[in-house]
């Protein structure tokens, strides 16, 4: 494997059967190590039939998909084909290597793929727990469903609010939603009847100004009041709209006379929308230096009005619907910041209070951005959801999942509302861009489901339906089933087995990872001065969340982190602190690795407040063994120092694909996905590239 590696580009001329490596890093015999060897050090449960389909394979040149590239998979004429990805689209890229691929020719006909398709569909997705918490009741003489909100272990009887109610338009909007996909993927009209039923409550729901109430109590009268309920244009009223426009789109062939009604109900809630957004359209407000639309606040939660006006619009192109489509779109592509080497990797934010906030749940532009873009053929929004799928999904993706970052990772709880919306934007960008590198990115995310993920548990269990509450701890899971998350996970389920890519992906399991390491500030020596720990009150500032204890850095004051590193590489070092509001050169921060200074980083440069950020500090070299950083501080005003955040260069995990029953179906497309011998590693590769976005 000859490399190439310059900005922007990344060149590869493979020819795994002469098996010549030249320039690579110890990270780089790691990937080659996996494809000369498997079985050696990666599959000790292989036998020599799996060995040697693997050699076959390789010799007829079928390898190599490549994330944040074009490119796709190639077949060569036997050994010493050639494959050449495209173009980066620049700063951070993650890439794949492949043990052995699909097998391009091998498919059968597309009428038995769909078949295929469709029998794993339905041996997959089970309704029956969503069913379970589906309640059937007559308000004012309508026949309406409700999803009942909780459903606790070991008997998962239902369980409502003691303060809110019993159900709520969040849950029932989106079980609407897998009712309806349902019912599109399979012609059960047992499905499209509950969707219809659980429309009737979200209409029951609307106030006359088109806003939505939340909650119902026990006699199904509305709370009015309640902290999650009250009468706005925010989650609620969002998740309605998607549920009322995808219903629309059904129900126009299904039952006109209802989608009349939904028609109504839904440009009412368009026009609440408009109310909200029309006004600032265009206006923009300076946070920390970061341009940010002032139409918009909850971006997370508008994103899912933005589905569901692009599914009236794909039923009806009404004008008055685009304009809100532009509107959603415009501010929810504007608002992404970062590269793909820096915080927060092109993520989309949440919400106009914060530019350092991303948390996993709910975080839906990209899939309604892709969706969108597609529709309305506006290419920047289909680049910006592409931007989150190649550099926030892959770094996730490489790295782990989390739950949120404000900017340093929290990992618990996770849960699957955060997992199915990484699913979701992924396979979406993938329709929008016809690249099927996004299908098998989204099927890896889904593999969380099944059991890869920091737990070792599945979280969605096809027998019962269950969508399991989360992951709390390394190996430990809520075994609750609530309406939020059994639906989530059916949603991601119902996805991933409609598109074959993606479904070969969804049982993966890591079996190695090389990725970053936090230094918590406090759990550093102190190499100079008498740097001071501080106990914050709150790990949340009002914007941000500190990953622990703070140091406080005064002038001179050194901390020093010793670290056991197990190949010798090069590695970004970053830090979280608070960034301060001083003129640029009034403070810096200065690295030291093993004793050779890496750089002197400005610390000031906040145009507003001291606010806490992560910034990359320097690029150095780690050697093999026990490491030396030590960071000191110089500067007039005392500096926040929370951490010290160690990126390899290049990231990679390496997953496995087990023998399971879609490895073994009689049907040529799933024979073509190896069993038990399929391996990716994804990888990352930094450049040094100016930040896109506000210059972080």
């Amino acid at each position: 494997m000859n490399l190439y590696m310059g900005p922007r580009t990344y060149y590869a001329n493979v020819n795994v059967n002469r098996g010549r490596f030249r320039g690579l890093s110890d990270a780089d015999e790691i990937l080659v190590d996996l494809i000369q060897n498997p079985g050696r050090k990666y599959a000790d449960d292989m036998n020599d039939a799996d060995l040697d389909l693997i050699q076959q394979k390789n010799e007829a040149g079928f390898y190599a998909v490549e994330y944040g590239t074009k490119a796709e998979f190639r077949s060569g004429a036997g050994a010493g084909a050639e494959w050449t990805p495209e173009r980066w689209v620049g700063g951070l890229g993650a890439g794949v290597l492949l043990a052995a691929g699909v097998l391009p020719g091998s498919m059968s006909s597309s009428s038995a793929a769909e078949e295929t398709k469709s029998s794993l569909y339905q041996r997959t997705v089970n309704l029956g727990h969503l069913n379970h918490l589906q309640d059937e009741v007559n308000v004012n003489g309508v026949k309406m469903a409700v999803t009942r909100i909780y459903s606790e272990y070991p008997d998962y009887g239902w369980v409502g609010d003691a303060d809110e109610g019993i159900a709520c338009v969040d849950d029932t909007a989106r079980a609407t939603v897998v009712y309806l996909q349902h019912f599109e993927e399979t012609g059960d009209r047992s499905s499209l009847e509950r969707a219809q039923k659980a429309l009737n409550f979200i209409l029951y729901m609307q106030a006359e100004d088109g806003e939505f109430y939340n909650f119902v109590f026990k006699d199904y009268s509305i709370n009015r009041e309640g902290p999650t309920s009250y009468k706005s244009m925010g989650w609620w009223a969002a998740r309605g709209m998607w549920a009322m426009g995808h219903g629309y789109r059904v129900f126009q062939k299904e039952d006109p006379a209802f989608a009349e009604r939904l028609r109504k109900h839904f440009l009412l809630a368009n026009e609440a929308l408009q109310r909200k957004i029309n006004a600032k359209y265009g206006d923009y407000r300076s946070l920390h230096g970061a341009k940010v639309p002032a139409w918009m606040d909850e971006y997370d939660a508008l994103s899912n009005a933005l589905l569901g006006l692009t599914e009236f619009y794909r039923a009806e192109p009404l004008p008055v619907v685009k304009e809100s489509m532009v509107k959603l779109g415009d501010g929810l592509s504007w608002y992404q910041l970062g590269s793909f080497s820096r915080y927060p990797y092109q993520a989309h934010m949440e919400w106009s209070g914060s530019i350092q906030l991303w948390h996993a749940w709910g975080s839906t532009q990209p899939m309604a951005l892709a969706r969108a873009g597609q529709v309305l053929k506006r290419k920047d929004y289909i680049r910006s959801a592409q931007k989150a799928a190649d550099g926030l999904y892959a770094h996730l993706l490489t790295s782990g999942m989390i739950k949120e970052m404000a900017p340093t990772p929290s990992y618990y709880e996770q849960i699957a509302y955060g997992a199915n919306r990484m699913v979701q934007g992924l396979l979406a960008v993938g329709e929008a861009t016809g690249n099927r590198k996004y299908d098998r990115m989204a099927g890896l995310a889904a593999s969380w489901f099944f059991g890869n993920n920091s737990a070792d548990s599945i979280m969605y269990d096809v027998e019962t339906g269950r969508g399991y509450d989360g992951i709390v701890a390394p190996g430990q899971i809520n075994r609750n089933a609530g309406a939020e998350s059994t639906i989530e996970a059916l949603m991601a389920v119902q996805a991933v087995t409609s598109n074959p890519e993606a479904a070969a992906w969804m049982r993966a399991k890591r079996v190695k990872r090389h990725s970053y390491r936090i230094l918590e500030a406090e759990q550093g020596e102190t190499a100079a001065g008498k740097p001071e720990i501080i106990n914050p009150e709150s790990s949340w500032n009002g914007e941000a969340l500190y990953s622990g204890k703070l140091v406080e850095m005064k002038d001179g004051d050194a901390l020093r982190f010793t670290l056991d590193w197990g190949v010798h590489e090069a590695v970004q070092i970053e830090a979280a602190f608070e960034k301060q509001t001083e003129s640029e050169g009034a403070g810096e921060l200065v690295v030291t690795v093993n004793n050779e200074t890496a750089v002197r980083h400005d610390t000031g440069g906040s145009p507003d407040e001291d606010y806490l950020w992560r910034d990359v500090l320097s690029r150095a070299e780690l050697k093999k063994g026990t490491n030396t950083i030590t960071v000191t501080y110089r500067g007039k005003k005392p500096l926040i120092l929370d951490n010290i955040f160690i990126q390899p260069v290049k990231s990679y995990t390496v997953y496995q694909l087990p023998n399971q029953e879609i490895g073994q179906s009689k049907t040529a497309y799933w024979d073509s996905i190896p069993q038990r011998i399929c391996y990716v590693a994804v990888r990352y590769r930094v450049f040094d590239f100016p930040v896109n976005g506000i210059g972080h």
